[in-house]
């Protein structure tokens, strides 16, 4: 995961309304620096959006760049023409408020990055950010998802949420961002264990593989690596590996139950159905359950 600062003219409200970045040649023929930058963006890389004079909002990568005309409500510059390169993004949140001179006190100074040696920002469409320059500039836009118990498979056990550490700022972007993009606007949704219908608040979203056992592009993969669980117990009960999903997306039994209040809360959902399972997901469950088994 790569992180990248993206530095907005008038058509901030466009892209953040479309999910869009877009860059053309520059108005002499010459390919622009940003393009370059551009071309090197993954899926899954972290955007912060600069729009004078703060740090608005931040993104993630959702389709790496492919030639694309100029969007509707792109404004054209002199000299520009409408052939470009566009990537998508999703946005994770908006209404941020990091000024610029907090930005550059936390950001690596000259060189590609989006700040001067006195710490003025560059005026360069889209710039490369360090890993430390990134975490640090997450951790100061706190981005706040909901709370999840963090289980053994879900990340290092206990809560990470409100820590501040820049580390478990990265881990809070990428619980908001499947979250909001497995839930798709819905208040409330069905958990992938036990099937109850329940409200936006009280569903978690986490990996199916480990997350230390993912890679970065894997634990942004809310279509292959991720589901909704439920808070009432069954977000804990896999992420402590007690219950675990078959080849056939059916529910079985995990590591052996410790205490008999354990072993009725398991046994209600077996022979259950995981509506999570499909032919993206179900390597990843089977990884799971190779792993707690062993």
């Amino acid at each position: 995961m790569r992180y990248w600062w993206v530095h907005h003219g008038r058509n901030y409200g466009t892209a953040i309304e479309k999910g869009t970045l877009w860059v053309c040649h520059a108005a002499d023929g010459a390919p622009a620096q940003s393009l370059e930058a551009l071309k090197k963006m993954e899926q899954g890389d972290v955007v912060f959006h600069y729009f004078g004079p703060y740090v608005r909002a931040v993104s993630v990568v959702a389709k790496e760049r492919h030639a694309h005309a100029r969007p509707e409500g792109y404004e054209r510059l002199v000299g520009e023409g409408d052939d470009g390169w566009l990537v998508r993004v999703n946005t994770v949140a908006t209404g941020l408020c990091v000024h610029r001179d907090r930005a550059a006190k936390l950001s690596g100074r000259g060189g590609p990055g989006p700040f001067t040696e006195s710490g003025k920002p560059v005026r360069r469409y889209v710039s490369p950010l360090s890993d430390d320059d990134g975490a640090a500039l997450l951790a100061a836009a706190r981005i706040d998802g909901l709370p999840s118990p963090a289980g053994s498979l879900r990340g290092r056990p206990g809560s990470v949420w409100g820590t501040g550490d820049p580390a478990d700022s990265a881990t809070r972007l990428e619980q908001e961002y499947l979250h909001k993009n497995l839930l798709r606007g819905r208040r409330s949704a069905s958990c992938s264990i036990c099937g109850e219908d329940l409200p936006a608040r009280l569903l978690n979203a986490g990996h199916i593989k480990p997350r230390e056992q993912s890679t970065d592009r894997e634990r942004m993969d809310f279509e292959a690596n991720a589901m909704l669980t439920c808070a009432l117990g069954c977000d804990a009960l896999y992420a402590w590996g007690c219950v675990l999903i078959d080849g056939d997306g059916t529910i079985r039994r995990g590591v052996p139950a410790e205490t008999r209040c354990l072993e009725e809360a398991v046994n209600a959902l077996l022979g259950r159905r995981c509506t999570a399972h499909d032919e993206r997901t179900a390597p990843n469950f089977a990884a799971t359950t190779r792993l707690v088994l062993g």
